[in-house]
């Protein structure tokens, strides 16, 4: 068998030297292609079905207190929820205006497919956040869990939602409890006042 001259050689390792960088370009997109295929396919857990009722604009009022021993003041709520990221999640942008200030917060509604939980992630104005899990029940929500303030404090809460049957009223109790001591942190009720973008997970 005759060598391999000089002219060949090098042909032969340009030619799979192509191969190898076109293999690095093409394989990539595919397995992307391939994948985002499958998660685009996705759709929300029916679970999800149950934040439903919260959906549109909410204006609540009643009284507050923020710590056991503030003092307790009214105060004016108004809620829009919606549905973002194609029905995988709720949105819910709050503004809280009593005891002389205007606070804004947000919330992010969810399901745990894996804990098979409902979920509630919150962001307040003034630093403070919150996890809570919920509980569906005909037509009452409780919601419980833990916030915790930017300076490090800890506060246990469990609220209580009661909806009218035809689901356009709303009344919710806050009990929360720090260092040991409880309090009613707020009371409060009122109505929908519009459905805005009605249930997307059909």
């Amino acid at each position: 068998m005759s060598a391999e001259s000089p002219e060949a050689s090098s042909t032969r390792r340009y030619v799979l030297l192509a191969l190898k960088i076109a293999v690095s370009i093409i394989l990539p997109g595919l397995i992307s292609t391939c994948v985002y295929g499958q998660s685009s396919s996705q759709t929300p857990p029916p679970e999800l079905k149950k934040w439903d009722v919260w959906i549109g604009d909410w204006n609540l009022s009643g009284t507050a207190k923020d710590t056991p021993t503030g003092p307790e003041y009214k105060v004016n709520w108004h809620l829009h929820e919606h549905w973002i990221l194609n029905g995988f999640f709720v949105q819910v942008d709050q503004t809280w205006k009593g005891n002389g200030q205007e606070l804004h917060s947000m919330e992010i509604l969810s399901y745990d497919p894996v804990k098979k939980i409902h979920t509630v992630s919150g962001f307040s104005g003034d630093g403070w956040t919150w996890a809570l899990t919920a509980t569906f029940n005909k037509t009452t929500t409780a919601e419980e869990g833990v916030a915790t303030g930017p300076d490090g404090a800890i506060v246990t809460s469990r609220i209580e939602w009661q909806f009218s049957s035809d689901g356009k009223a709303l009344s919710g109790t806050l009990q929360s409890e720090q260092n040991g001591v409880r309090w009613t942190a707020f009371t409060v009720k009122g109505t929908k006042s519009k459905l805005t973008h009605q249930s997307v997970v059909e």
